[in-house]
């Protein structure tokens, strides 16, 4: 026999899923299989509330459950019209607009009003070649089907691009064109960006789920800063911190140059299988994480750089599970990658909210 609480505990998990997975989402990319599945559920609890006790409140779950019930009939029924109407390639191109937001969410985060001659330029390298790769796919796109918003959708593409590109410049002119110390200290603040990336992404996490490019950029980034403090020494800067950072910085290329290869032999160990099991474990990581940090919590008081660092995350689990999913189609991971990128969607939101009530947004 079904419980009050057990009926509240279902309609909640019902308001959850769908709040993550379609509300504020485009249908085109919806997956109408879900709905169905949480459609049964409400029904299952409009048949449940039932068999409740004599004298319990049935109205309140009845028309909680009915009201989902609708709801779910109704969109669905919209999500198959449409997707049907408009077909495979229109639902690429969709997926593809979302890829391209969460890539601009992740320039906000890490560069929209930031001190440049702090700021790592090898990430927002890698920033526009993603974007170039989703720009590429979306022009394949149109030579073979003219969707509506897509031209659009790649004008602003475009746009990113060129815009991210002159931000790069004036990166490097930042740190190369001032006074000799200031040049220094601005080599210091790359580092421990860099430093702080890798505590991110590598610190104490399992090395199967680690994406070796990305640890790869890190080290490239680190000997440029290298290079630089110590030409700096070369042409004449006596700086007792700029020669203590070169010894730092070395002892770091040291030990991340030893993990790369660590991570690369277990990850050439590890089955498509075994890929998909990780970087689906590594995603739920993240959601435990927002679950208990943020959700219901009172935005006022959100620790902003807590949730940056779960989105960063979930950007290398994306990035890595539609490379598996561009190699090999898997139910498992098609199904993993449609929650990931759902989830850094709401948290997206939630974080530009947050933002606002806190006086940060940008």
């Amino acid at each position: 026999m079904a419980t009050l609480s057990d009926l509240h505990r279902r309609l909640s998990a019902n308001d959850v899923r769908y709040a993550l997975h379609f509300a504020g989402h485009p249908r085109l990319t919806r997956r109408p299989e879900l709905l169905a599945t949480m459609l049964a559920d409400a029904q299952s609890i409009l048949t449940d509330v039932k068999t409740l006790k004599p004298g319990t409140d049935r109205q309140a779950i009845t028309q909680s459950a009915q009201r989902q019930a609708d709801l779910y009939t109704s969109e669905r029924q919209a999500i198959v019209q449409l997707q049907a109407q408009m077909g495979p390639m229109a639902r690429e191109a969709s997926r593809l607009g979302t890829r391209a937001n969460l890539v601009f969410h992740r320039y906000a985060r890490h560069f929209a009003g930031q001190n440049r001659g702090s700021r790592d330029s090898t990430y927002l390298r890698d920033i526009i070649s993603e974007l170039g790769i989703v720009h590429a796919q979306m022009q394949a796109i149109l030579a073979d089907q003219d969707i509506d918003g897509l031209r659009a959708d790649i004008e602003v593409v475009d746009g990113r691009i060129v815009q991210f590109r002159t931000e790069t410049a004036q990166i490097a002119a930042a740190q190369t064109e001032a006074a000799p110390d200031e040049q220094a200290g601005a080599m210091a603040n790359v580092a421990n960006n860099l430093f702080n990336q890798y505590k991110v992404h590598f610190a104490g996490l399992p090395r199967v789920s680690r994406r070796p490019e990305l640890l790869v950029r890190l080290i490239e980034a680190l000997e440029t800063v290298r290079e630089r403090m110590t030409a700096l020494q070369t042409q004449g800067l006596h700086d007792t911190h700029n020669a203590a950072n070169i010894g730092i910085v070395e002892a770091r290329l040291q030990a991340w140059t030893q993990e790369l290869a660590a991570i690369r032999a277990e990850r050439q160990t590890a089955s498509f299988t075994s890929m998909v099991k990780n970087l689906a474990t590594a995603a739920d990581a993240e959601l435990e994480s927002y679950g208990q940090h943020f959700a219901g919590q009172s935005r006022r008081t959100r620790d902003l750089g807590k949730l940056a660092e779960i989105l960063d995350r979930l950007d290398e689990v994306e990035r890595q599970m539609t490379r598996l999913d561009e190699v090999q189609d898997d139910a498992d991971n098609a199904l993993h990658l449609s929650v990931v990128r759902d989830a850094m969607t709401m948290y997206q939101n939630e974080y530009d909210e947050i933002a606002k009530v806190q006086g940060k947004a940008g």
